[in-house]
């Protein structure tokens, strides 16, 4: 069974190959930061949780994402239910194989 970091990682790692491509850098570039400070909130290396009210994640980019690339779409989406779970002071559910859709959102 995955974890959350385990689709935080896959979320980076998606990230960071579309960044090597050298299309769209800017908004992969503040992807990536925005992944990577998830990353350490989860790991506890970050401990002011407050930001992850203001990051985005899946908002800006997401209709232009799903159209081209749904793969990245799906797991930037299960990101930032992750990111939205923790904001919020909620007990974080993964979905185990389910859609991205699936995930209730507060």
């Amino acid at each position: 069974m995955k974890k959350a970091i385990d689709y935080i990682d896959e979320a980076i790692s998606m990230t960071r190959s579309r960044l090597d491509t050298g299309s769209r850098d800017a908004v992969y570039s503040r992807l990536l930061y925005n992944l990577e400070f998830l990353r350490n909130v989860v790991l506890g290396v970050e401990t002011d949780k407050a930001q992850l009210h203001r990051l985005k994640i899946f908002v800006w980019p997401a209709e232009d994402f799903y159209r081209d690339d749904p793969e990245h779409s799906d797991a930037l989406a299960v990101a930032d239910h992750i990111r939205d779970q923790i904001a919020h002071g909620l007990k974080i559910q993964l979905p185990d194989g389910q859609p991205p859709e699936s995930l209730s959102r507060r």
